[in-house]
Parts: C-alpha cells; sequence; structure tokens
C-alpha cells in the first residue's frame, strides 16, 4: 500500500527545504571504500577520548541521578558561565551568563532565531556562498533570499548596504571565520564596518562561528558582535574543539532576546543534553582545553597546506584555489568547460567524493565550484584523491 496521500499532506514550508548533498553523498561513501573530501568532519583521531571518558565517570559518581533527570532550557548554569567568562576575556565583550544559552549544535540556535525573526517573504541576507545547513534552515520559512558576493576578506558591503535600503531584510547570516565552504575569513576592518551598517540601519545579524578556535597563524579578529552588540546573536559550538558527537553548541544573545529564544526553544526541545554539559564543563574545567587546540590547530594546518600543494601541482593550472586561515575548508573555482556535477559523476566511479558548489547557492548558481574538506583525511589519500581529480579534469578541458 502507497500512501501517497501523506506526501500530499505535506507543507510548504517542507518543500521549501532543500537537500542536503552532503548528507546524502556521506551515505554513498558509507556503502564502500571511498576517498572523502565531502563532509565537514573533524579528525576523530584528535578526539579527546581518555579525557572525557574520565570526566563522564566522574560527573556520573558525583551527580548522576542530577544528570539524568530532566533541566533547564536554558543550559547548564556552569557551562555557560564557562563559555561567557572564556570570550568575555578573550575579546573584552560584555558577556554574562545570562546572555548565553546552550544548543543542540549551532544548527539549532539558527533555526531558532529563524523561527523568531522570519515570516514567509521576508528577506534574509547571504553570503554567496553560504553555509548549506543555514539555507536549509533557514529555507524553511520560506524567506526571499538577498545574496551578496563573499570577497578575500568577506562580504561585499556596497551589495549589503543596497540590501538593506531596497530589501525588506529581517535578518542576515555570516560565517565570519574560515567560512564554510570557501575558507573565507573577515578583516577587522570589514567586521567593524559590518557592525556600522547594522546599527545604521537598525538589522539583525546571525554570526555563526564554528571555527573561532580553528586558526593556523595567527588569532581571528574579534567578532562583529563585539562592534554591534544589540544587532548581532553570536553562535558557537564544541564540535569543532572537542568532539561533534556531543552535540553541544551556544549562541550569545541580546539580554532582551534571550526569554524570546528561550520560548521559541521550548517549542523544540524541553533541554539541552544535561549528560553532555555535564562532561563537557567537567573536561573543560579538569583538563587542558587550550593544549588540546593547539594539537588540532598544528594538525589541520598541516592537513590543509599538504592538500593546497597537492591542488596546486596536480589541478589544471586554471582552477582557482583558497588558502583559508584556520577551519577545514578549502574551495576551488574551476575554468570554463567544467562542471563540478559533471566531474564527481567520473571521480565517484574511481572512489573520490567531493561537494559541488551549487549546494551553497540558493539561485542554482555555484556548479564552477567545488568544497574540499582537508580535516578527516590521511595525507597519501588527499594525494591519491586529488590526482584522480585531475586527471578527470585533464580529460574534460
Amino acid at each position: 500500500m502507497n500512501n501517497h496521500f501523506l506526501e500530499e499532506k505535506l507543507s510548504g514550508q517542507y518543500r521549501n527545504i532543500p537537500v542536503s548533498f552532503v548528507r546524502s553523498i556521506l551515505n554513498v561513501a558509507g556503502k564502500k571504500e571511498m576517498i572523502s573530501f565531502a563532509g565537514g568532519l573533524p579528525n576523530p583521531s584528535l578526539f579527546p577520548v581518555d579525557e572525557l571518558a574520565e570526566s563522564a565517570q566522574a560527573v556520573m559518581a558525583k551527580s548522576g541521578r542530577t544528570i539524568l533527570q530532566y533541566a533547564g532550557s536554558l543550559g547548564y548554569y556552569p557551562l555557560r558561565e564557562w563559555i561567557a567568562n572564556r570570550y568575555r576575556d578573550k575579546y573584552s565583550i560584555n558577556i554574562t551568563p545570562e546572555m548565553v544559552v546552550i544548543t543542540n549544535g549551532s544548527q539549532q540556535a539558527i533555526d531558532i532565531l529563524a523561527k523568531l525573526f522570519i515570516d514567509k517573504g521576508d528577506g534574509v541576507l547571504l553570503e554567496k556562498p553560504s553555509y548549506l545547513g543555514a539555507i536549509q534552515a533557514l529555507s524553511a520559512y520560506q524567506p526571499q533570499f538577498c545574496e551578496v558576493d563573499l570577497e578575500n576578506d568577506g562580504a561585499n558591503l556596497e551589495q549589503v548596504e543596497s540590501c538593506f535600503l531596497n530589501r525588506n531584510i529581517k535578518m542576515m547570516y555570516v560565517v565570519p571565520n574560515a567560512q564554510n565552504p570557501s575558507g573565507v575569513s573577515y578583516s577587522e576592518e570589514k567586521r567593524r564596518d559590518l557592525a556600522m551598517l547594522l546599527r545604521n540601519y537598525n538589522q539583525f545579524l546571525v554570526e555563526d562561528d564554528p571555527y573561532n578556535e580553528i586558526w593556523f597563524e595567527e588569532q581571528f579578529p574579534a567578532p562583529v558582535k563585539k562592534y554591534a552588540p544589540d544587532h548581532v546573536a553570536w553562535t558557537g559550538s564544541f564540535s569543532k574543539m572537542v568532539a561533534p558527537g556531543f552535540r553541544n553548541g551556544w549562541v550569545v544573545l541580546p539580554p532582551d532576546l534571550v526569554p524570546h529564544f528561550d520560548k521559541a526553544k521550548q517549542s523544540t526541545d524541553l533541554n539541552p543534553n544535561n549528560l553532555t554539559q555535564y562532561i563537557l564543563h567537567h573536561y573543560l574545567t579538569h583538563f587542558d582545553l587550550d593544549g588540546h587546540l593547539g594539537r588540532i590547530r598544528k594538525s589541520y594546518a598541516e592537513q590543509c597546506r599538504f592538500m593546497h600543494d597537492m591542488l596546486k601541482r596536480y589541478l589544471p593550472r586554471e582552477v582557482q584555489i583558497t588558502h583559508p586561515k584556520g577551519g577545514m575548508f578549502i574551495w576551488l573555482t574551476l575554468p570554463e568547460g567544467l562542471k563540478a556535477d559533471e566531474l564527481i559523476k567520473r571521480t565517484m566511479k574511481r572512489g573520490v567524493i567531493f561537494v559541488p558548489g551549487n549546494s551553497f547557492f540558493t539561485n542554482g548558481e555555484g556548479n564552477q565550484h567545488i568544497r574540499m574538506n582537508f580535516t578527516n583525511a590521511e595525507f597519501p589519500d588527499i594525494k591519491k584523491g586529488v590526482k584522480i581529480m585531475a586527471e578527470e579534469m585533464i580529460r574534460t578541458v
């Protein structure tokens, strides 16, 4: 019996969500041996497994019955306090624990903020390209997207101002540090200038910052949140800092927005994962997080340099290659005559996958681009996979 009547009842909101090519390709990758440059996966060899196991045992022994009970929807207060203290000290930003809400990864924060602000037909301003997960979360609320070009130092602010002036913009979304998918980071000047535009036009920004701690040479500049605190929700995540399986992220909100966010969040979940919050807080306060982050940065920087060198060595000279300052991704721009969606059909047959760039646009563009993840592939696989991609490109050019 085919229940086609159920499909007919699906909402317009659901139908507006684009399919995640990344998730689909990872399902394929799981079925056979593949060299994968597709998923944005941290390297599991760097997970602090022993330390987290010790923290799990310690918190269960001390507070197991409390941990396994329902808890508040805003999150474990000591963990919120740790986040507020770290980033207040790091960036000299006025952050209190009461401004911090724990979420199920930063993805949930994007969805809740979209639920709060976006009605059907409202304008949402995005970088071009933009993070696929955000496009999915925002698309469910049926907005009208206004996309602006992403330059080497951040969004084109003339185009941003034009959107503010000429479109009914309710929300802007950016990834300022080692952007997914491009690897581009905003300059300090652009952060300040964007903050000025937010204040001048009374606009609201979702500043998604999961790669804040994953820098290679020098720390990223302070977030836009510092320069326009009442106009920015600043999200972060422990997925890249510690481990994604914990699903612990956070958002720093303007104080007046916290009760509204909390109300909207309660319609999604009663409380974030209590067990992982306690374990994470114990780990953060009993072990050397900065030493752990130093190891991640060193390893990822080496993987990034190696992939960049291999791409430069083997790909056709016409392919443009970004050189990110941190994060997990390199972005390729292909010459005329090469299409990413056609290329991947050929490389998949030879055991290599990546993400075609059209996944990161809302208007059908992007087929001249490729996103490459360098953090979850070993050096021999990087070299082998890039050589296969190069051979398939050369056959087409």
